[in-house]
This record gives C-alpha cells, structure tokens and sequence, in this order.
C-alpha cells in the first residue's frame, strides 16, 4: 500500500470515529432512568430531592401520609392526610401548595 493510501484509510478511520463515538457516548434512556408517570413515588427510591423537599414542607405544614406524587400542568399534585382527613393539593413551580 501507498503512503496515499494509508492516509486515505486513516483519514476514514479517524472520519467514523468522530461521527460515531458521540453517539455512542448518549446516555441511556433505559425505563431505570425515566421517572415515574403514573406511580405513588413516597418512600422509593425512585423519590427526587425536589419531591422529598416538597414532602418536607408539607409535613411541616401538618401533612401526613404523603403519597400519590405527579407531574401535572397546575403544577405537582400529591395526595396527604391532615387533622385526619384525605386531601389533594398542588405545589407551583415556588415549592407553594394549596389545597384543591
């Protein structure tokens, strides 16, 4: 083989690898690293900070029971108990809650 031809053949090799080693370095996007659409998250590990800090706030507030924790377009809707009875509330994008 040429010295030309050498070039050409390291030129694709190096060619392939920049197009495809980025690709290949793409995070999964395995159902392990998507969070839950439709599942009670309180208590698994699968609970993010932003949810344990909102649980936080809400057990200081009075709440107990926290469960049933979604993403909604009002904001994040969980359900709770307090003073004994069930109740729905939603938490703005502030970490602000109101019963519903």
């Amino acid at each position: 083989m040429s010295i030309m031809s050498w070039r050409v053949a390291a030129y694709a090799v190096a060619s392939f690898l920049v197009i495809t080693l980025p690709a290949l370095a793409q995070p999964s996007t395995t159902s392990s690293t998507r969070p839950p659409t439709d599942e009670s998250t309180t208590g698994s590990s699968q609970t993010s900070v932003a949810d344990q800090e909102l649980i936080r706030k809400l057990e200081e507030a009075g709440y107990t029971q926290v469960r049933d924790i979604k993403s909604t377009a009002e904001g994040i809707s969980v359900r709770a108990t307090k003073d004994g009875k069930e109740v729905s509330l939603v938490a703005d994008s502030s970490g602000k809650f109101q019963e519903r």
